[in-house]
C-alpha cells in the first residue's frame, strides 16, 4: 500500500513575477481567493492549493504536497513572512524578462533567516525573452556563496506552458530525497486563517508542525490558554481521523469563538498546541544575524542599535518588541550578536524556532535569529551563567546534546518533564540522551529530576561532610538535625524543594535518619566520658519496670543525669512521651505490641480494656495512644481503638 508523504511548498520572489499563475499551472488551482485580488492581478492575502505527485523513487509512494502563495508586494512582505515559516521546499521565482528584483532579495534574506533548507528556482516568462544566459549569470551571481548557490533552476512559462512538466519532476525528485518531516509528538498549528461558516461553528486553518492532531483531541490557543476541542479534521479538502505533520490542517473546533472586537476568541496569529507544553512568555533569548547584503531601492543596510523597538514576524503571527544586546551595542551589517527580545504581550516559541525582524514603519527587513531561551528571565540576562549558556547554544542551536548540558550547567537540576518540554525533540528523545550523558557520567539522576553531575556531587557531598563534622566534634550527638541541614543546603539549590532530592540520595546511600536528625549508618553516639556514670544510673531505672517507669523527675535527679537523658532521648534509647512522662524504647515496643494485637483480635478496644491488656498506668498509655493516632498506627472513634 502506497504511503503519503507530507511537506509543504511556498512561493516566494517579486511582484508580477508570475507566483499565481505558475501555482495554477502546477495544480490546477488559483490561489487568489480575494475578489480584489483577482480584479488587481496581485496576491494580498496568502494563498493555498495542494499538489499531489508520485515519488521519483520506486517506493510507490506519493507526495502529499501543500503548497502555500505569498504576496510579492512590498506593502505585503508581512503576509509573505507568515506564510513561509513552515515550508520544506521553496519555489523562488524570478521572471526573465525582469531578473533580481528588490522584493526577490528581500524575500531571498527572508528565506535565508528562517532557514529553509531547499529551494528550486523557478524562471518564469521565459516566452517574453530570446536570451536566458544573462538572466541566468545574473541569478547566479546573487546565489553564489550561500546555502541556495547549487539549486536548481528551471526555466517555465505559465502562459505555454513550457517547463511545467519538468518543474513538477524536479519538485519530485528534491522532496523525495529529503527527510521525512519531524514528529516529535508536539503539535502546533499557526492559525493563518479563522472563520465560522453557518452551522458550522469555529474553524481555523494553518500549517501543522512537530506531531500530529485527531479528532478529539483537546488544544489550548496560545497565548492566552483558551481551550478548544477538535470536532473534525480535514486536509487536503478531505475528512481525516488524524493529520501528520507537514500538512495544510483546517480544523473544526468546539468550546472557542472567533476573536471580535471586545470578545474573546481564536484569531489568526495564535498557535494551536497541547496544554502540557507549557505557558506563553514575554521574554526570550536570541542569536540574531544581519545580512549585509542590499534591497535595491531601499536604504543601504545600517546598523540596529541594541534597545531598539522591532517587529518580530514569527509562525503567523507578529509581535511588538524592543531588542537588547548583549556586550554590544550595534548589529553590524553582516554580522551576529546574543539579544534578548522583551515584548509587549505573551508569545509561545520553542527553541530552535527561527524568526523575522522587520521595522514596519519604514517597511525593511532588520535581521533574523534562532531562539535560544524560550523562556528567558530578564534579570538573568546579563549574568555571567547566561552568557555561558547562550554562547555554549548558540554555536549549534539544533544539538541535543548541546541543549542538555548547557541547561543542566546553568540550572543544575532540572524535572525531566520539563527539559526541553519546549523544543522540537521528542521526550523519547530527550529521555535516551539524558540517560546516555548520565552513563558517561555527565549527568546523574534522582527520581523525576535530572543534575549536572559535578553540582550534584558537589552540593551531596558538601551535605556528607556537615554530617560526619558533626559526629567528629559532638559524638555524644546523634546527628545533625535535619532542618540545620536543610538551612545550608538550600542557599545553593536552583529550587527549595531540591533539597528533598539531595536528602533522598543522602539516605539511598551511607546515611539514615535519627528521629529529626540525620547520621552517617556507621554512627553510633556515644555519652562523653564524664556522663557515662549517670547515663547508667538513669538506663538502671528505665529498666527495672519498662512497662511502668517513674516520672522523669524521678529518673533524672541531678543536671548530669537531666544531660545524660537527654542524650537517651536524642539516641531514641529513650522516648519522651510530654514534658512529665518517659519510657524505654523496649517498653514502648512492648506496649506497642500488645495494643496491636488486641486490635487484630478483637477490632476494637477502649482506654480501660487496654490498659487491663499491656498492664501499665492511665498516666504512661494515654499519651502513648495518643502518640500512636498521631502515627498512623491506631484511629479513634469515640471511646473506641481499632487498627487504622
Amino acid at each position: 500500500m502506497a504511503n503519503s508523504r507530507h511537506f509543504i511548498l511556498g512561493t516566494a520572489g517579486h511582484i508580477d513575477h508570475g507566483k499565481s499563475s505558475l501555482v495554477q499551472a502546477l495544480t490546477g488551482t488559483n490561489p487568489d481567493r480575494l475578489p480584489e485580488e483577482k480584479a488587481r492581478g496581485m496576491t494580498i492575502e496568502l494563498g493555498f492549493a495542494n499538489l499531489v505527485m508520485p515519488t521519483s523513487d520506486d517506493s510507490g509512494d506519493e507526495l502529499a504536497i501543500g503548497v502555500i502563495d505569498v504576496p510579492g508586494h512590498a506593502d505585503f512582505v508581512k503576509n509573505m513572512v507568515a506564510g513561509v515559516g513552515s515550508i520544506d521546499l521553496a519555489l523562488f521565482i524570478i521572471a526573465a524578462d525582469d531578473g533580481w528584483m528588490p522584493q526577490t532579495e528581500e524575500h531571498y534574506q527572508i528565506l535565508s533567516y528562517l532557514n529553509v533548507p531547499r529551494a528550486i528556482v523557478a524562471l518564469t516568462k521565459v516566452d517574453l525573452v530570446d536570451d536566458l544566459e544573462l538572466v541566468r549569470e545574473d541569478i547566479s551571481d546573487h546565489l553564489g556563496g550561500g546555502s541556495w548557490e547549487s539549486v536548481p533552476v528551471i526555466p517555465t512559462s505559465a502562459h505555454t506552458g513550457q517547463g511545467i512538466e519538468e518543474l513538477r519532476e524536479e519538485i519530485s525528485k528534491v522532496l523525495t530525497d529529503s527527510p521525512p518531516v519531524t514528529d516529535c509528538g508536539k503539535p502546533r498549528l499557526p492559525v493563518d486563517r479563522v472563520f465560522s461558516p453557518k452551522g458550522v461553528g469555529t474553524v481555523v486553518t494553518g500549517t501543522l508542525t512537530d506531531g500530529e492532531v485527531k479528532t478529539g483531541l483537546e488544544l489550548v490557543a496560545q497565548p492566552g490558554g483558551m481551550t478548544a476541542n477538535v470536532r473534525n479534521v480535514q486536509s487536503h479538502s478531505a475528512n481525516k481521523d488524524e493529520v501528520p505533520p507537514g500538512t495544510r490542517t483546517a480544523l473544526n473546533l468546539t468550546g472557542v469563538g472567533v476573536a471580535q472586537r471586545g470578545t474573546e476568541g481564536i484569531a489568526r496569529g495564535n498557535v494551536l498546541t497541547l496544554p502540557a507544553l507549557g505557558e506563553a512568555v514575554t521574554s526570550i533569548d536570541v542569536l540574531l544575524e544581519k545580512s549585509s547584503r542590499e534591497v535595491h531601492g531601499q536604504p543601504k543596510p545600517k546598523s540596529v542599535k541594541t534597545g531598539r523597538q522591532v517587529r518580530f514576524h514569527y509562525g503567523s503571527a507578529s509581535f511588538d518588541a524592543r531588542a537588547h544586546f548583549l556586550n554590544a551595542r550595534l548589529l553590524e551589517p553582516g554580522g551576529t550578536v546574543l539579544a534578548e527580545l522583551r515584548f509587549a504581550e505573551p508569545i509561545f516559541v520553542f527553541i530552535g524556532d527561527r524568526f523575522v525582524l522587520r521595522d514596519a514603519s519604514l517597511g525593511v527587513t532588520l535581521a533574523g535569529g534562532v531562539v535560544l531561551d524560550e523562556d528567558a528571565n530578564r534579570r538573568m540576562f546579563r549574568k555571567p551563567w547566561q552568557e555561558t549558556f547562550l554562547e555554549t547554544r548558540a554555536a549549534n542551536p539544533d544539538d541535543l546534546e548541546i541543549l542538555i548540558t548547557s541547561q543542566l550547567i546553568r540550572d543544575q537540576a532540572v524535572s525531566k518533564s520539563k527539559l526541553l518540554r519546549k523544543s522540537r525533540f521528542s521526550a523519547e528523545a530527550i529521555g535516551e540522551k539524558v540517560q546516555s550523558l548520565t552513563d558517561s557520567g555527565k549527568l546523574a539522576q534522582s527520581g523525576t529530576w535530572v543534575f549536572d553531575r559535578e553540582w550534584w556531587e558537589r552540593v551531596s557531598n558538601r551535605a556528607g561532610e556537615m554530617v560526619r563534622k558533626v559526629h567528629q566534634e559532638n559524638p555524644e550527638l546523634p546527628g545533625l538535625p535535619i532542618r540545620d541541614l536543610r538551612s545550608a543546603v538550600e542557599a545553593d539549590l536552583p529550587q527549595k524543594r531540591l533539597f528533598e532530592v539531595i536528602l533522598d540520595g543522602l539516605l539511598s546511600g551511607d546515611y539514615a535518619k535519627a528521629g529529626p536528625n540525620i547520621r552517617h549508618r556507621d554512627h553510633l553516639p556515644e555519652l562523653p566520658p564524664e556522663l557515662q556514670q549517670a547515663g547508667e544510673s538513669v538506663r538502671k531505672v528505665l529498666a527495672e519496670d519498662v512497662l511502668q517507669p517513674p516520672n522523669k523527675s524521678e529518673i533524672a535527679t541531678s543536671p548530669a543525669e537531666e544531660k545524660a537523658l537527654k542524650f537517651l532521648i536524642q539516641v531514641g534509647e529513650a522516648i519522651s512521651l510530654d514534658p512529665k512522662t518517659v519510657i524505654s524504647a523496649q517498653g514502648y515496643e512492648r506496649i506497642k505490641a500488645a495494643v496491636i494485637d488486641h486490635l487484630q483480635n478483637q477490632g476494637k478496644g477502649t482506654a480501660s480494656e487496654l490498659r487491663q491488656v499491656v498492664g501499665t498506668t492511665r498516666r504512661i498509655l494515654m499519651p502513648i495512644l495518643e502518640r500512636f493516632d498521631a502515627e498512623g498506627i491506631t484511629l479513634r472513634q469515640g471511646d473506641y481503638r481499632t487498627l487504622k
